[in-house]
């Protein structure tokens, strides 16, 4: 061997150093603790609070640091500077936007997947992690009733998603015939749709915004008056994306109506169901989500209202194999992993090539502690809705805008006294979620229902108790009067 090849060698002969094995079982048992720490007292803490940039910048802006620090002062810079100025969507009385709320089993199980680290896109290297995808997506169709041909594949959430399933869509369009192509959505759709559309390309004239009917429910009258006058005028009427679970009223479409609509005029059926699909596990979301099954696609968040970390998005696609007819690409360096008959490599299903093994939580959770315990999460949420609307009601102060639906109720603070100005009642509300934020305890957002603003409660957390929904009411309340 020559000098050169044997000082190069001598070079690279050992890998770089790395903390031992005590050491790491040290600092794994100190990660643990704080974690388990943090999910045993999460309900008795302030929900967080946020700050300025100037107060960030200050807390946290130096150079990168050219030696390793000490690990333990490392984690507790996360604990007294990170953890404190994040809000909590895990918290019982987080009840803003849509929320998350992970069991601590989908938390082991999102550890053990950054652990284990496998690439999850191709079936050559890793067949027992895309089996397990396979699988997760096969109960979701079982859940939905959604034909077993079907396919899909687990997305970082449902903007993925979204988009996912319009391209998808579109590659049955004419490239001739794009142009023309009109999409049809609720007032109250998911704005992920028209970012989706937007990342396509699409103008924004082929976006139809619709209204909806005193249920926030986009009105099947005004879909059929829109495809007929843009058909009329040389358009192509291409794609419904209704709600199953709108974000601001939890609005479920009328799904079986536009399904038959959409099948009758030639039209692709897309289903927003991020939050909602987990209520098909009950009675009553079964009934509410009758005709899901018959979308051509539908979008899915397993981080909302089933329990999962954040990320965990889905699309199912009813054609499946248009999932591979559209995104599948096979250049010289893939040329290696080519999957044989029967095998999936969801590298060629979506937008990503590198995946984490996003399935691993799903199925630990599903598997550690069964469907049962997620049809009583569905459940436990919707009593509690049921319950806030009764104690609003019952207190006299307040007026609800949009009854229950699923576990979301919207509402607002009206004064006894003398009747206020529409401004004057929605500066109050404003005021009255924000005096609400300002204390710790609760965390709220507001949306707009017929130009009125609103506060509204969702309820997707297991933690979440009546006790929860009593003290948020009665702050409410005291806050309007004051």
């Amino acid at each position: 061997m020559d000098l050169a090849l044997k000082e190069l060698r001598q070079s690279c002969s050992v890998p770089l150093f790395h903390p031992s094995l005590e050491w790491l079982q040290e600092a794994s048992g100190s990660v643990s603790a704080l974690l388990i720490r943090d999910y045993s007292e999460l309900g008795e803490r302030p929900i967080g609070q946020t700050a300025g940039r100037a107060e960030m910048e200050a807390l946290f802006r130096q150079p990168p640091p050219e030696e390793g620090q000490d690990f333990l002062h490392v984690l507790q810079e996360i604990e007294e500077k990170i953890i404190p100025f994040t809000l909590r969507p895990s918290h019982p009385r987080f009840l803003a936007f849509i929320p998350g709320a992970p069991t601590f089993v989908s938390i082991l199980g999102d550890w053990l997947c950054a652990g284990l680290n496998f690439f999850a896109g191709v079936w050559k290297e890793a067949p027992a992690a895309t089996e397990v995808e396979l699988l997760v997506l096969d109960w979701f169709k079982e859940f939905l009733g959604y034909p077993a041909q079907a396919r899909g594949i687990l997305t970082s959430g449902g903007s993925e998603a979204n988009l996912t399933a319009l391209v998808v869509a579109r590659e049955k369009v004419e490239y001739s015939n794009r142009q023309q192509a009109v999409l049809y959505v609720s007032e109250h759709r998911h704005y992920s749709i028209d970012r989706a559309a937007k990342v396509m390309g699409m103008l924004p004239e082929q976006v139809r915004k619709l209204g909806t009917d005193a249920g926030q429910r986009l009105a099947p009258s005004l879909l059929k008056r829109a495809v007929t006058e843009d058909r009329q005028a040389g358009r192509l009427p291409w794609l419904v994306a209704a709600n199953a679970g709108a974000t601001n009223t939890g609005a479920i479409d009328s799904l079986d109506e536009l399904a038959e609509f959409c099948r009758q005029n030639g039209m692709w059926f897309h289903v927003d169901a991020a939050y909602g699909w987990p209520a098909v596990l009950t009675q009553e979301g079964r009934v509410a989500l009758r005709g899901i099954e018959r979308a051509d696609s539908i979008t899915l968040d397993p981080h909302k209202w089933f329990g999962q970390t954040f990320e965990a998005g889905c699309v199912l696609i009813r054609a499946g194999k248009a999932l591979a007819d559209t995104f599948q690409l096979r250049p010289d360096y893939m040329q290696d992993v080519a999957p044989e008959e029967g095998e999936i490599n969801f590298a060629d299903h979506g937008i990503a090539l590198t995946r984490r093994f996003r399935a691993l939580k799903i199925w630990f959770s599903m598997k550690v502690l069964g469907v049962g315990w997620f049809r009583r999460l569905v459940e436990h949420c919707c009593r509690l809705a049921d319950y806030a609307q009764k104690l609003l009601e019952k207190s006299g102060s307040f007026e609800i805008l949009s009854s229950r639906q699923l576990s979301i109720v919207c509402f607002r603070f009206v004064p006894k006294s003398a009747p206020q100005q529409k401004s004057e009642l929605d500066d109050l509300n404003l005021a009255i979620c924000e005096g609400a934020r300002a204390t710790g305890r609760v965390f709220l957002s507001t949306t707009r229902l017929q130009g009125r603003v609103a506060l509204r409660l969702c309820f997707v957390n297991w933690r979440t108790t009546a006790a929860d929904v009593e003290e948020v009411v009665a702050l409410l309340e005291e806050l309007g009067r004051t």
